[in-house]
């Protein structure tokens, strides 16, 4: 039925809500795309990028710093770049004496959330909504498809405003770089890397990791190292591997598509062969882990 005042209302015959606003929204190739006229995502946010985000965080299982006995007795911690919340709300469960505060540009529906976790809508290269010295423990995972090289910069120095004096920040990312590759995932590779390059986003920021935080004055005490993870061979951990990177095929679809004027079907032909020949070259990655201490004001 129509509303009295002529109006158009949510109850007219057609009319379907959209499921987010659509002046912030975008969709391309049956995938929602956060909207912005001055640098498009290149990742969708909608239902299956969350879930291809939780099989990130099982693939990740950050380890963080010594900070054990912190978390114990209850201290501050930030996660910049969210995701679907698995890594905020484990903790928050299994350290209930601290507190835990997630952002990113979209929350995605986390139920059950612990009294001790608190979400909220930021965008961390605009700058981070908290003041000085806030944050016993700042962590970031998962973020090298959304940021600039100079985004990654403004971040870390955000991130190390807010973080205490004594404090502890950490990073993860994937290398960004498969070794052992076949011939369709090495062509997949080039175009991905010309398409991010296109947009000021360098596929292989994991390995620069310790060095966007040795370029912050502000901290010491930077230990990075990295693990290897197999892509479809060498059981459960090589499954979950390959089954990110066909995640990100998918994700990565409608923006490669549109960028190497690709056809659906074609695309998805390469990403089958890509995802077969992981396994049969063996095929694998490294993820890369950086933390580091924030020094105190007299410390040299």
């Amino acid at each position: 039925s129509s509303s009295s005042n002529g109006d158009s209302s949510d109850t007219e015959d057609g009319y379907i809500e959209p499921k987010f606003p659509i002046s912030q929204y975008e969709y391309l190739e049956g995938r929602n795309f956060r909207y912005s006229t001055d640098a498009p995502s290149f990742l969708p946010c909608d239902d299956e990028e969350n879930e291809r985000l939780q099989l990130n965080y099982l693939l990740f299982k950050p380890y963080f710093p010594p900070i054990e006995d912190g978390l114990k007795e209850g201290i501050r911690v930030l996660t910049v770049r969210l995701g679907p919340g698995f890594w905020a709300k484990e903790m928050a469960e299994t350290f209930p004496n601290s507190h835990f505060t997630g952002i990113d540009q979209t929350i995605y529906p986390i139920s059950d959330t612990p009294r001790n976790c608190h979400f909220r809508i930021a965008n961390a290269p605009e700058g981070l909504p908290f003041p000085d010295d806030t944050f016993d423990y700042v962590t970031q995972h998962d973020a090298m498809f959304t940021y600039t090289e100079e985004d990654w910069y403004k971040v870390v120095n955000e991130i190390v405003r807010v973080t205490k004096p004594g404090g502890w920040i950490q990073l993860v990312e994937t290398s960004g770089i498969l070794q052992d590759v076949g011939p369709n995932l090495s062509i997949w590779l080039m175009r991905v890397s010309v398409s991010l390059q296109t947009r000021n986003i360098q596929l292989k920021f994991g390995p620069k990791l310790h060095e966007v935080l040795e370029a912050s004055h502000g901290v010491t005490d930077i230990t990075y190292s990295h693990r290897s993870i197999p892509l479809g061979w060498l059981g459960k951990i090589g499954d979950l591997g390959l089954e990110c990177v066909e995640r990100m095929f998918g994700a990565m679809k409608p923006r490669m598509c549109d960028d190497w004027s690709i056809s659906a079907e074609k695309y998805e032909k390469m990403a089958q062969a890509a995802a077969k020949e992981c396994r049969e070259f063996k095929s694998w990655t490294n993820i890369h882990y950086a933390y580091c201490r924030k020094k105190f004001p007299d410390e040299p």
